[in-house]
């Protein structure tokens, strides 16, 4: 027995597929519509020679699992499918390990770049409001102040009421002068003066969809030499989360953090936005400088994700407690 998987607008649509790809032999073993767009994937088996290397094996407990997981998690259904490509040649048993399965996949098609603590340009943290931006800065200063690192804490932040203030309270946990930059000139004043250090600037909150606001940030980027780094979320619209992801690496952005995972409980938004044009760098699970951020990568990603939706979430057990122990 052997099984493919199809998506499509419709199940009309994917059984027309099924029929053409597989014959009128073919068995439904599962069907799902997605409530935020509608489309439909189905997986359908048959008797078929095992050496054809078009169809994945007859599904295992394992990959089901992996299945409901990602389907709870909201993933977009054609990540969905090519992960179940990526387990099925990687010969990995999904039903001994599906954890081990889910990482070998995830290695595969998504890049992991975590932050370094001392970054070769200074790290500009950019995204939506709300998002976390400030706190993942004094997260990513204060890991570097743990590693014995000089370092620069700046804001950017300046035209909006109280924009500084939560970051000026978190630079004097870390015994750091804030340093702030109201306008490009003083931002590349600011960076110029922290060569040679691990330098984190705040910056202001855009709308990802707003051609002025995206131009402005890539020229403050552009002035301070910096690279932008995108923080979003979880829990958002994977659809909404992959447009976000590709604004903002139109304007540099060719990594991301992502926040809250602690507070949600569907990450298909961050599987979205990450399959495209950019590299997860950072996980965060707690609003807390000293619980830190936990350097991505395939093997807790995936511990994450099959974690059951309702149930308290696993602790990211490589984020590192970045509170100095001067200054906690």
């Amino acid at each position: 027995m052997r099984l493919k998987t199809f998506t499509a607008a419709t199940m009309g649509e994917a059984m027309e597929r099924v029929r053409q790809a597989l014959g009128e032999e073919a068995v439904i073993i599962s069907s799902q519509t997605v409530p935020n767009t509608g489309d439909v994937w189905v997986t359908a088996a048959i008797d078929h020679d095992d050496d054809d290397e078009d169809f994945a094996p007859a599904q295992s407990p394992g990959s089901a699992a992996i299945i409901e997981a990602l389907n709870e998690h909201g993933a977009p259904l054609g990540f969905i499918d090519r992960l179940l490509d990526g387990v099925h040649a990687s010969g990995a048993n999904p039903a001994g390990a599906p954890e081990i399965a889910l990482a070998g996949a995830l290695e595969g098609r998504l890049r992991f770049a975590p932050v370094e603590d001392r970054p070769l340009r200074p790290v500009m943290l950019v995204g939506p409001p709300g998002t976390g931006k400030t706190v993942a800065a004094a997260k990513l200063a204060a890991r570097a102040r743990l590693a014995g690192l000089d370092c620069a804490l700046i804001s950017s932040d300046t035209a909006r009421a109280g924009g500084t203030a939560q970051l000026a309270v978190f630079a004097q946990i870390l015994k750091l002068e804030l340093q702030t930059a109201d306008g490009n000139i003083a931002l590349a004043e600011r960076t110029r003066a922290a060569a040679g250090r691990a330098t984190f600037i705040d910056s202001a909150a855009v709308n990802p969809f707003d051609p002025a606001e995206m131009g402005a940030l890539a020229g403050a980027a552009a002035a301070a030499g910096a690279e932008p780094v995108l923080v979003l979320a979880a829990g958002g619209d994977a659809l909404e989360a992959a447009e976000i992801g590709r604004a903002f690496a139109a304007v540099g952005a060719g990594r991301m953090i992502a926040t809250r995972l602690d507070a949600t409980r569907r990450h298909g938004g961050i599987l979205a936005a990450a399959s495209g044009a950019l590299a997860l760098a950072e996980l965060g699970a707690s609003p807390t400088i000293g619980d830190g951020l936990a350097p991505a990568n395939a093997a807790t990603l995936a511990r994450i994700l099959l974690d059951r939706i309702g149930q308290p979430p696993t602790a990211l057990p490589e984020a590192r407690t970045n509170a100095p122990e001067a200054v906690s």
